[in-house]
């Protein structure tokens, strides 16, 4: 027999009673009948802790670079931050298949398309969703859509370090300890398959708490901002965020959406599933992630299996715990597995795995 609560959200992980001791790391195969695995995480270089990030990309349909960037000015002397946007899903906004697909579906496209190639926002959140860029639309969400000024020469960040390119200047806005109105801006609409997850955010204590959307999802890096458009050379080395923008399709990043926590019971065991995002999980329509769990004694025998699926019908909500009980006498092992599933991908993808013991 089994159950399930969803209860408060306790600051940070929740240990009720004797904590678990986890005893398999990520990557380890547990249940032979669980869901495939993950690739190996290739080891991430010492210069930037996310280079490992485009060899554990999964496999949706979607493509994971834009090829074309005819129009990019911005490439010529900012070739690394480039090739960092344009693997990310603000690059191939506008190209992607299942954005085009579900765009044949909506009615008044343009509360699609102003979002996936807006029109520079000048350093301003606008009050309505941005219009549609005519030029280039192909870029999706481009350098100019965040950083491009009212002069339409000044390019805007969280330093305005000067230069020989062109003028440039510190706002605000890319203060993400303080504002996050940039990413709100398109993250708060609800149209088709899009959950307007921003709003989640808004109505959380998480910015209170220092998180915020470029936080999690534009990881500190040190790389070199600019180079020589001639020769190519990198320029100075100097901290920054990464452009790539971590998503779920990373299954070390969607790893860290929950902490999985607990303790062994007279009747069994039970598990508590934290929510650690600012906002809902999943938090796109058609997402579904599966945990699934088997309890076991110290003969090897499974007394108890049970499964439970988070989607947008049913969804992990921020600032929540999610409770998973089983029943065993005698249970000395608890083994979870999670796995993820998107339109696009062959077959679910394994993000998670863990074995506690008593």
């Amino acid at each position: 027999m089994v159950g399930l609560r969803l209860l408060p959200l306790l600051m940070g992980a929740v240990l009720l009673g004797p904590a678990f001791i986890e005893a398999q790391t990520p990557g380890d195969s547990l249940d032979p009948d669980a869901a495939p695995q993950d690739p190996a995480l290739p080891e991430a270089s010492r210069g930037d802790p996310h280079a490992s990030w485009l060899a554990r990309l999964i496999s949706d349909g979607r493509p994971t670079r834009l090829e074309d960037l005819s129009g990019l000015s911005c490439a010529g002397c900012h070739k690394t931050i480039t090739e960092e946007w344009r693997h990310s899903t603000h690059a191939t906004a506008w190209i992607d298949p299942h954005y085009n697909q579900a765009l044949k579906k909506i009615r008044r496209k343009r509360g699609c398309t102003g979002c996936h190639a807006p029109v520079p926002l000048l350093g301003k959140p606008p009050t309505k969703i941005p219009a549609t860029r005519k030029d280039d639309p192909h870029l999706g969400v481009t350098c100019t859509t965040c950083h491009l000024a009212e002069d339409g020469k000044t390019m805007l960040g969280p330093e305005g370090h000067a230069n020989e390119g062109h003028p440039s200047e510190a706002r605000e806005i890319f203060n993400h300890e303080v504002s996050n109105a940039l990413c709100i801006t398109c993250h708060n609409v609800n149209i088709g398959p899009v959950l307007g997850v921003a709003k989640d955010f808004e109505a959380s204590d998480q910015a209170e708490l220092g998180d915020s959307c470029v936080g999690c999802h534009m990881p500190a890096i040190k790389r070199d901002w600019a180079n020589d458009e001639l020769s190519g050379k990198p320029g100075m080395v100097r901290s920054g965020r990464s452009h790539r923008l971590e998503t779920s399709r990373d299954p070390a990043f969607l790893r860290e959406a929950m902490n999985l926590a607990g303790k062994f019971t007279n009747a069994g065991a039970l598990l508590t599933v934290t929510n650690l995002t600012g906002h809902r999980v999943p938090g796109l329509i058609g997402r579904e992630l599966t945990l699934r769990l088997s309890l076991y004694n110290a003969r090897g025998q499974r007394l108890s299996r049970l499964s439970h699926t988070f989607s947008h019908r049913s969804h992990l909500p921020v600032e929540a715990d999610f409770e998973l009980a089983l029943e065993g006498l005698g249970a000395t092992e608890l083994r979870v597995t999670g796995t993820h599933k998107a339109p696009g991908m062959v077959k679910p993808v394994t993000f998670i795995e863990r074995t506690f013991e008593r």
